[in-house]
Formats: C-alpha cells, structure tokens, sequence
C-alpha cells in the first residue's frame, strides 16, 4: 500500500524539522521549500518501486508460462520468480529495494 501525499507530507516535515534541530543541515532556503522537494522525491520512489514491480510481475508471469528446461511448470514458484525478476530490474537501474 503505498502512502498517501499527506503522508509523504508529514514525513517530509518531520524530517526536515529533525535535521535542522540536531543541526546536521542550514537550509538556505525556507523549510517548506525544502519539505516539498522531500515530499516529491519520496512520491517518486515510491512511483518508481511500484513501477518496478509492474514490470517484475508482468515478466514473472511470462516466464512462469513459458518454463524453464528441466523444471516442471507446476513447479515454478511466480512470487519467487517475481522476487528474482523484481531484484535484477531493480539492480539494473540503480534502484535500491
């Protein structure tokens, strides 16, 4: 389930608030500037992981039906296959799961 923009919202400033109090970060800019760009790269990654698990399941699915030498079908575990699938598109693009 993937968080809400108010979530995301919440979390940007949280963290925002936590940085500039322990003093890790100066903000040039205004907090909320700096929450929003947060905000927007989490909704990104979350796009971009529910993306990576469309394709993961669409090739899964097709390699599932498709066999493998030496492995009966009835055999082929999808979630497991999904999982690998998912992992290598991930490494592919630099995404970290």
């Amino acid at each position: 389930m993937r968080p809400t923009p108010a979530q995301l919202e919440r979390v940007a400033e949280t963290l925002v608030k936590r940085l500039v109090a322990a003093g890790v970060v100066e903000l040039d800019v205004p907090e909320p500037t700096v929450q929003q760009k947060f905000a927007a790269l989490l909704a990104a990654n979350f796009a971009e992981e529910a993306e990576i698990e469309r394709l993961a399941r669409v090739e899964a699915q097709k390699l599932v039906r498709q066999g493998a030498p030496g492995i009966r079908r009835e055999d082929l575990d999808l979630r497991r296959v999904e999982q690998l699938v998912k992992q290598r598109i991930a490494k592919e693009r630099g995404f970290a799961l």
